[in-house]
């Protein structure tokens, strides 16, 4: 066995593998890609550029090894290259979208920074942070940039094999980022009701996945917004992972009863938020009735806000229509387990309207919809973190 297959982990591909996916994805969606590259020193568009034909698609490289050159090159921050450093979120999205403003072709950027080592700080040892910046590539009158990025802890240990590891990291960050769009843009379109991603253990790119999409559904379900997703949705998985010892996977629907549809862009930043831990589908579904279609024989893993708006008749055109919706949820066997929230906002508790930590037991629901509910006590969990209120401190000045 050769050092190189020794050290990496069995699941991660090779370079050319990824070269291949990565120009064929490209050269499909006619889109020109550019990178900015610290920690990988250009090996990413070497690599790729490697590939007959890639020059319709590569606009380029920027190897910005060194902070000086970030601020020269890309426009980084001195301030944000100080506080929090060169290997951050910050700055590689900072990377990301330089690199895609100077580049008046490019439909979207990738950026990489990271430290290899050796004489790494503890904390940062083998750390790289990846970077996407994109236009809104849905529509064409829409030229704003969105970015968005994740951390990852490389496997190896040996610099050489870290900074291989590191652009077989970032060249599946763009043949994902490609694979989300094209999922995207069927769901739009109604061409495609739901597409699964099965993260890879090791890095982004996906598992082939040999099971009939359309006709599997996972023991437990647990739709969201995921606006962000946060430690309290991990709580929530490993709580069913030990109580039921079942299978979790998530859901994100591009539509909402009570928000704007999911642009790509922001499709796109939500998703790598479940890299590499857990499987997710991307829907269409904005209501249960419809995921209940798509998913039969699935429990739906709910807060008590989000059961409170199910059995809510102003969702629905009539209580005619509510009832044919729960009976829909039942006859395609799914059920709901439901988790206690705290709601700041005035809720039906018990027969009093103020905000607090409310239950099951605490809404005054449709009895059919309550016969399909499993309510988790508030003494079995509780956690009071929410999206909201991590949105609302990441305003504050």
């Amino acid at each position: 066995m050769d050092r190189e297959s020794a050290q990496f982990p069995d699941s991660m591909t090779d370079l050319p593998s990824l070269c291949r996916q990565a120009a064929d994805s490209l050269c499909r969606l006619g889109w020109r890609v550019v990178f900015a590259e610290s920690c990988t020193a250009g090996l990413v568009s070497a690599a790729l550029g490697s590939i007959p034909g890639i020059s319709e698609y590569l606009c380029g490289s920027a190897v910005t090894y060194r902070d000086r050159t970030k601020q020269d090159w890309l426009g980084v921050s001195k301030e944000l290259l100080v506080d929090p450093g060169p290997v951050s979120k910050e700055v590689v999205t900072a990377m990301a979208r330089g690199a895609l403003d100077l580049t008046g072709e490019a439909d979207l950027a990738l950026a990489i920074t990271g430290h290899l080592g050796p004489a790494a700080p503890p904390a940062l040892d083998g750390v790289v942070y990846l970077g996407v910046a994109c236009k809104n590539l849905s529509r064409d009158d829409d030229l704003e940039v969105r970015t968005t990025s994740r951390r990852c802890q490389l496997e190896s240990r040996e610099r050489d094999l870290r900074q291989h590891e590191a652009a077989q990291q970032l060249l599946a960050t763009l043949i994902d980022t490609m694979e989300i769009f094209e999922a995207w843009k069927k769901i739009s379109e109604g061409s495609l009701k739901k597409s699964r991603f099965n993260w890879h253990q090791h890095g982004l790119s996906r598992q082939p996945d040999t099971r009939d999409k359309e006709s599997v559904s996972p023991d437990f379900l647990f739709p969201g917004s995921f606006n962000p997703r946060h430690e309290g949705h991990q709580q929530i998985t490993e709580f069913v992972k030990k109580t039921y010892g079942a299978r979790i996977e998530y859901e994100l629907s591009i539509l909402n009863v009570d928000k704007p549809v999911l642009e790509i862009t922001e499709t796109l930043s939500r998703l790598l938020q479940f890299v590499p831990q857990d499987p997710v589908w991307l829907t269409g579904s904005s209501t249960f009735e419809e995921k209940a279609k798509l998913f039969p024989k699935t429990t739906f893993v709910v807060g008590a806000d989000t059961i409170m708006r199910v059995g809510d008749l102003k969702y629905y055109q009539s209580p005619m229509a509510q009832r044919q919706a729960i009976q829909t949820i039942m006859e395609s066997g799914c059920r709901f387990l439901v988790f206690g929230r705290w709601l700041d906002s005035e809720v039906p508790r018990a027969g009093v309207g103020e905000p607090g930590f409310c239950q099951l037991e605490d809404l005054d629901l449709n009895e059919d919809l309550r016969q399909l509910c499993t309510e988790v006590p508030e003494s079995a969990f509780r956690c009071d973190i929410s999206s909201t209120q991590i949105r609302a401190t990441r305003l504050d000045p």
